[in-house]
């Protein structure tokens, strides 16, 4: 399950465990996703938000969520490290050497890649590191799909319940040995 770091505009995510994006609408939010163990937060496509992120949040990695070529570079410009793309925003991506999140593969050189497979149900066969969002993850059946997706390889889990999913992440990544339990308890 140890799989490369995974590296945005020089900001270095080790990957002991899948990650957690927060996806977040404003500030606030953000602020609540990272105080829940938030690895990364998305936002809407807007330049003067993900500004105001990247002065709050200096050594984390902000993402914008756009189709929108104009709004992705701006984005880019006030500081954001990944794209999440609803288009082919590649090119981009690669011209801000920022990270690059959809459901296809481009062909470009040099990009730093995820595969957004949408809902978990099962990794696809790819060699790129994949994004992965899951139904209900507030609940129950949401979090032991959570799990499911952190054991089969998922490098990010995509979630507006950090904070459980979070652990989920810990807890799969502690069965399959990639890191130590956060804390031991002996049942007797």
């Amino acid at each position: 399950m140890k799989t490369p770091d995974l590296v945005f505009r020089g900001r270095r995510l080790s990957r002991d465990r899948a990650l957690v994006l927060a996806a977040v609408e404003s500030l606030p939010a953000a602020r609540a996703a990272v105080a829940d163990g938030a690895d990364l937060v998305s936002f809407p496509g807007a330049g003067a938000l993900i500004e105001q992120a990247r002065e709050t949040f200096p050594g984390l990695v902000i993402g914008v969520d756009t189709a929108d070529p104009s709004v992705a570079a701006a984005c880019c410009e006030a500081g954001a490290d990944l794209i999440v793309a609803r288009a082919d925003l590649a090119e981009v991506a690669a011209r801000y050497d920022a990270g690059y999140v959809a459901p296809a593969i481009p062909s470009v050189p040099g990009l730093s890649v995820v595969m957004d497979i949408g809902e978990f149900r099962s990794m696809p066969p790819e060699e790129v590191p994949v994004l992965a969002s899951v139904a209900g993850d507030g609940t129950p059946g949401g979090l032991a799909l959570a799990a499911l997706a952190a054991s089969a390889g998922v490098a990010i889990i995509r979630t507006k319940h950090v904070r459980q999913v979070r652990h989920v992440a810990e807890m799969a990544a502690s069965i399959a040995g990639t890191r130590p339990p956060a804390k031991a308890v002996r049942w007797e």
